[in-house]
């Protein structure tokens, strides 16, 4: 709470700068040295000669403190002497920090030299051939609209430059030295002012005080005393500057440097119109000419602005033998500190130029103003006073003084060394927003004390309250004593010492000494919000404020009750957390009885989650916890209302905090013993609430995680549970069993609502502890109640099962759904023979309150996202569904399917525990090898919700997944493919269920992918490059006839699936309502309509012919439909059109044809053979899609068919074209193709030797003509033939080629008879 004189930063180079200096051996060189620090603390100038050193801030890694290192040394260009050196950081935006600096360096020539703070030369002037004495920057006040002031001080003048025009030379030097360019020659402009020097005036130190308008009074005395009787005055006076020197002759003079321009009224301005007028009107009536206009000489010589001006003398202090040596100006420029030479600091008034104050025996004194805010504290009401404090340095004495302004008593003073300098700088830094319009504005480090024996720079703090008087200070002084107690919570280290005793004494001190009510209010705040908080420390400090009489102010009653809450709190929390089992008490625990329908729902849990638990063995790295987190108090502190008085009431809107602070509150106290007695007496003695310990105790076990081994243990637990359970009813008292016979009881009810949100497996075992433990209580009540006479053995047996046990197994029945749910889908797992592509996986929320307001259809929707995880083929899937589907609906059939799913887990278990032993029976081993341990799951899931998890239901939604997924990542094809798979695999009887989700899926995914296809391959005519298809539909090129492939798939299970059956959906009870289930809107949709399917199915065909066989086709969807037909593929699939669709003309449908047999001539490369077998199953099932679309599209199948033989025979193919001739009508355009065909084999094989060519013209001049037509001919229509050579020629097959073309030409007097003879003729002589 003292002033103190504080460490600010290290200099890491300081005794390098010093021996670059050339003063190594000198003790006090930094006398000897010029320097400058930034008001911003980033960078410290020392010069000294011609040599220059710049320190800047950098990061110590090993303390907070800041650290100055040395960033750049050199010398003058010019080998000048330095006079002064003042650090300017500059800011372009309105943030706190200054964006760079820059350093003006005064030389003896009187040139001022800028440089960056990285070294460069940024700009130079000289503004009056002396030496400079200082360099100094005025800065506006808040508020102002007063622009900065830099002016350079000579022995006979003051030069002024603007703050914007330096600012904005120095930034344009800079950016162009960055980028390069030429320094700029520019001339910064200014205005010189000169002193009067009447009696050989000696100036060593001047500073403005002000640079403003100066008020209407005071420009009236001032013009009166300057220039006598006949001043003339303006109302708006000229802009001035006061400036006060330190010399001799005055030793203290004031001087006013007004600017060259005065700002003219609205009053003088009219007087002078009228005056003009006058003169106009007065001269034309007595014919005097106007006055002529100046000469251009006299304009100019008026309108240049003055460089030069002398500065009128206000007023100065005469004494021969004293002068006065330097100035510091406080900020705002209304007090001054002067030294002189006769030992003495005077204090001076600057506005009304008094001598204020002087200290003596201050001999070399530096002197700096320190101003100092009153601090307010959130929740505090301060008056935000301001604070002024000199402070004198005498390094004769070695002492630095602190002095209360302005007739303050000295309220500090600190011995330093005597080599040491004290900085003051009060200027802000240099920018376009200097105007103090930002609320905001950089901190400035006012006065910093460089102590070279430890290289250091030094701040002086100092409290406000040393300002005021005592009746004022005592807020102020509890505001310093808080922020004290905060830095003392910053460094307690409780290691159960003596220092830890220590410390808490100290703690409990400074908060007894707190007087003032807001401000204990406050630092009751502060520590609640401290996360570190420790328990004994809080405990301490309440202890305290409670130990303090309180005051009679408003308010003072209610945190006293705050405080005893608190308190109460504390003390509950330590007793727990550091209770310690006694040797004479008996921890033993009675194991709960528990029936045999809940053994066998616990057993089957631990089965399944040690399943889960031992294939996933990640690798673990475990941590010794320390003993108590302090996070955990903090927030046990805040789960409570302390606002009502004697009670603690438990905070809902902080339940997601209940578990955790419950972890750490019984955790230890469980782990030592089970001590009962003295936690009733703990509770009772902190007024908790019963109702407040069974929430956190049971937010405790549901906060557990589930690792048991065997059921052993899990009973075990549960019996602990149970005595704790038991002992909080104990202590609640007899109340909870008051309700009536059958009805439900509100203690338990409440139980109930918090188990509905558990989201572990333990809330499974709670819900069967609270409902045995609640049953016993009301037995235990019953028989201590009623008489054993009037009770018959039929009534008890009668009256054993009531409306609070039925809510009972209602909830632990939903409960025990759930936990095989969660522990099921709650790791997800990898079938043996994964098929689909995987995705990630989230796990989901399995409690019962999100599965029961989570609409029907959540358990689908869980169910099938780990299904598609899991990557379980969906035929599988239906078999599995198939095989164990329910027939029976009743509570029986449920329990055996449950019964069977576990022991076939079991079965399976040991199986595989048992390796290479003996093996199993033949028929155990049938039953059990094809078994998935998936598959186990999912028929133990279905025996829990038979209606949810149906083939159907399953797998379409699992095809909505996979196609969402999709639709976001266009390229990864595989997951429309599953999807595929998964449309294929729904039965028969779900058809409904499987058309209502192709229309979702259509609309949905794949509408506007597909259009942007069509539009984009209608563009091109052909299948587009890899960077369209990659701007358009966000896949490659190459994937696009795969994509337009599972587009035809898709719309075959779309159109396949439209006749169908009525569909119910089921669910079960347990489920609500809530968001409505994605298959129950699957069946909510239209029906699509059949002409609309047919037209997208022919379009997605023509598409995906060209892209497969990349054909070239200009504007398809033109050219193969017509305009009502692209019309028909924009409208939505499955509403009515308003208008019918016409049917195709012959141009079209010529079209059509045309196109097909192209793709059937493309088929063909489908066709591949080896040396012994020629697959040809592609080319079949691409004809099958031919055939398809042209029956779709109604055309004439006989072309296509016979373009289909014609290109098997040119292909080589002779034994599967004669297949498919008996197929064919033959008619004389088929024979025409096959006599070309012929005939080109002929001219191939005629190659070969020129004997055969003999033989072949021997038969006749017909043929020969014929064959050399062929050659000449070749055409886009014309067949050509696959073989290259003449020994691929067969001849044999050649006449049953000719044969076959004879056939079909002799059923009508054809024109290529008698070449076909004789071509005929020549394959037979060959023969020969």
């Amino acid at each position: 709470m003292a002033c103190e004189v504080k460490t600010f930063a290290e200099i890491r180079d300081f005794k390098k700068v010093q021996e670059y200096f050339g003063l190594g051996h000198d003790e006090n060189w930094l006398n000897a040295i010029n320097y400058a620090m930034s008001p911003t603390g980033d960078l410290i100038a020392l010069a000294q000669g011609e040599k220059l050193a710049f320190l800047t801030t950098c990061w110590n890694s090993h303390g907070s403190a800041n650290t100055y290192a040395l960033t750049w040394c050199g010398e003058l260009e010019d080998l000048q002497i330095v006079t002064s050196l003042l650090c300017i950081p500059l800011k372009q935006n309105r943030g706190e920090s200054a964006e760079w600096s820059c350093v003006a360096v005064g030389l003896v020539s009187g040139m001022v030299v800028f440089y960056s703070d990285s070294g460069v030369k940024l700009f130079s002037q000289c503004f009056q051939e002396d030496p400079v004495l200082g360099i100094k920057l005025e800065s506006p006040q808040l508020n102002t609209e007063a622009d900065s002031l830099m002016y350079v001080v000579y022995g006979n003048c003051m030069c002024f430059i603007k703050g914007q025009d330096i600012f904005f030379m120095l930034a344009d030097c800079r950016h162009n030295l960055q980028r390069g360019a030429l320094p700029t020659s520019d001339v910064m402009p200014f205005q010189k002012y000169k002193f009067n020097r009447e009696r050989e005036t000696i100036i060593n130190d001047a500073a403005v005080i002000s640079n403003q308008h100066p008020r209407s009074y005071d420009h009236i005395v001032d013009q009166s005393i300057a220039f006598g009787y006949f001043a003339k005055m303006n109302s708006t006076p000229a802009r001035s500057s006061q400036v006060i020197v330190a010399g001799a002759e005055p030793y203290l003079g004031f001087f006013q440097a007004e600017e060259g321009y005065k700002t003219a009224s609205l009053g003088e301005v009219a007087k002078d119109v009228l005056g003009m007028a006058y003169k106009n009107l007065l001269g034309g009536f007595l014919r005097r000419g106007p006055e002529q206009p100046p000469s251009p000489t006299e304009a100019s010589a008026a309108s240049q602005p003055t460089k030069e001006a002398p500065m009128r003398t206000r007023c100065g202090l005469y004494d021969g033998k004293r002068d006065g040596l330097t100035l510091a100006i406080a900020p705002g420029g209304h007090l001054a500190a002067v030294t002189d030479n006769l030992d003495r600091v005077m204090l001076v008034d600057t506005m009304q130029q008094l001598i204020l104050r002087v200290w003596k025996g201050y001999r070399d004194a530096q002197c700096a103003f320190v101003p100092v805010k009153e601090k307010s504290v959130r929740g505090i009401k301060t008056q935000h006073r301001k604070a002024l404090f000199l402070v004198i340095y005498a390094p004769r004495l070695g002492c630095l003084d602190i002095w209360a302004l302005q007739n303050g008593p000295k309220v500090a003073a600190f011995t330093v060394c005597k080599s040491g300098q004290l900085s003051y700088c009060n200027h802000k830094p240099l920018g376009s927003n200097n105007s103090g319009s930002s609320r905001k504005s950089a901190a400035i480090n006012y006065c910093l004390f460089l102590d070279p024996t430890d290289a250091s720079l030094k701040t002086v703090q100092i409290p406000f309250h040393y300002a005021l008087s005592e009746t004022n200070s005592q807020t102020s002084r509890d505001i310093h004593m808080l922020r004290r107690l905060r830095n003392q919570l910053r460094s307690v280290a409780l290691d159960n010492g003596l220092k830890e005793k220590e410390e808490l004494l100290t703690l409990s001190q400074l908060a007894a000494e707190l007087q003032t009510l807001e401000v204990r209010q406050q630092c009751l705040e502060m520590l609640l919000k401290n996360k570190k908080l420790q328990p004994q420390v809080f405990q301490c400090i309440l202890n305290a404020f409670a130990g303090r009489e309180q005051s009679n102010l408003p308010g003072s009653k209610e945190f006293l009750q705050q405080i005893e809450n608190y308190k109460r709190l504390t003390d509950f929390y330590i007793s727990l957390t550091n209770s310690q089992q006694p040797n004479n008490v008996d921890t033993f625990v009675e194991h709960l009885e528990l029936s045999d329908s809940d053994l066998v729902i616990i057993n089957q849990l631990v089965l399944l989650l040690n399943d889960d638990r031992e294939k996933q063995t990640p690798r673990e790295v475990t941590f010794q916890l320390p003993k108590h987190d302090a996070e955990d108090f903090v927030e046990y502190l805040s789960i409570f209302n302390i606002d009502t008085p004697n009670s603690l009431i438990l905070n809902m809107e902080r339940a997601d905090k209940f578990g955790s602070v419950s972890n750490g509150l019984f955790r230890d106290f469980l782990s030592t013993g089970l001590c009962f007695e003295d936690f009733k007496k703990w509770a009772a003695e902190a007024c908790m609430p019963s109702k407040a310990l069974l929430t956190l105790v049971i937010s405790f076990w549901l906060q557990k995680p589930f690792k048991y081994e065997n059921c052993d243990e899990v009973v075990a637990d549960m019996s602990r549970i149970a005595v704790m359970v038991r002992s909080i009813c104990e202590f609640a008292g007899e109340h909870i069993n008051d309700y009536p016979y059958n009805g439900i009881s509100p203690w338990w009810q409440e139980v109930r609502e918090l188990l509905l949100e558990s989201k572990q497996f333990s809330g499974l075992l709670v819900a069967i502890v609270c409902k045995t433990v609640a049953l016993e209580l009301w037995r235990n009540k019953r028989e201590g109640s009623c008489d054993e006479s009037s009770q018959n053995e039929e009534e008890e047996r009668w009256e054993r099962i009531s409306h609070e046990e039925a809510q009972w197994g209602l909830l632990i029945g939903k409960l025990e759904d759930v936990s095989v749910l969660g522990a099921i889908l709650g790791t997800s797992m990898e079938c043996r023979e994964p098929s689909g592509p995987p995705m990630p996986y989230e796990l989901p929320d399995c409690s019962l309150k999100s599965i029961v307001n989570g609409g029907k259809g959540i358990v689908t929707e869980l169910t099938a996202k780990w299904l598609i995880s899991s990557r379980l083929n969906p035929n599988k899937l239906l078999e599995v569904i198939t095989e164990s589907e329910l027939t029976e609906e009743n509570a029986k059939a449920k329990q055996e399917i449950k019964k069977d799913a576990s022991e076939i887990h079991v079965e399976t278990e040991s199986l595989e525990e048992e390796g290479d032993g003996e093996e199993p029976p033949a028929m155990a081993t049938e039953a059990i090898e094809p078994l998935e341990p998936l598959l186990v799951k999912l028929t133990l899931l279905r025996a829990h919700f038979p209606f949810s998890l149906e083939s159907g239901t399953l797998l379409s939604v699992m095809s909505w997944h996979y196609m969402v997924h999709w639709s976001k990542h266009l390229s990864s094809l595989e997951f429309m493919r599953a999807a595929m798979c998964c449309l294929a695999e729904i039965k028969e009887s779900d058809w409904a269920l499987k058309h209502g989700m192709c229309c979702l899926l259509w609309n949905a995914t794949l509408k506007f992918p597909l259009q942007s296809a069509s539009k984009l391959m209608h563009k091109v005519g052909r299948l587009p490059v890899d960077k369209m298809c990659q701007q358009d539909m966000d896949m490659s090129a190459s994937h696009v006839p795969e994509f337009l492939e599972l587009c035809l798939e898709f719309l075959d299970h779309f159109s396949s699936s439209l006749e169908h059956e009525k569909r119910e959906l089921r669910f079960e009870q347990a489920l609500s309502e809530g968001p409505l289930p994605l298959q129950f809107l699957a069946l909510q949709q239209h029906h699509g309509m059949p002409h609309l399917l047919r037209l997208q199915y022919e379009l997605c065909s023509v598409l995906h012919f060209i892209a497969f066989f990349q054909l070239k086709v200009p504007k398809p969807m033109t050219t193969f439909f017509d305009a009502m037909a692209n019309k028909a593929l924009l409208a939505d699939i499955n509403k009515e059109l308003p208008y019918a669709l016409p049917s195709p003309d012959e141009v079209l449908q010529q079209h059509r044809t045309d196109f097909l047999c192209r793709v059937v001539a493309a088929t063909m490369d489908l066709i591949r053979e080896d040396l012994e077998h020629l697959y040809i199953l592609d080319h079949v099932y691409y004809m099958a899609k031919i055939c398809a679309l042209a029956d779709s599209w109604e055309l004439d199948k006989l072309p296509i068919l016979r373009r289909q033989v014609v290109e098997l025979y040119a292909f080589g193919y002779d034994a599967e074209a004669q297949v498919l001739l008996q197929d064919i009508s033959e008619d004389e355009e088929l024979g025409r193709l096959l006599l070309e065909i012929a005939g080109r084999r002929l001219n191939l094989y005629a190659e070969s030797s020129q004997t055969t060519f003999l033989k072949i013209a021997s038969v006749g001049q017909h043929l020969l003509q014929y064959l050399d037509n062929l050659k000449e001919c070749v055409s886009e229509e014309s067949i050509q033939i696959a073989a290259t050579r003449p020994d691929e020629i067969d001849v044999i097959a050649l006449g049953k080629l000719l044969t076959h073309a004879y056939k079909c030409l002799s059923r009508r007097d054809s024109k290529h008879l008698p070449i076909l003879g004789q071509m005929y003729d020549a394959c037979r002589l060959l023969q020969e």
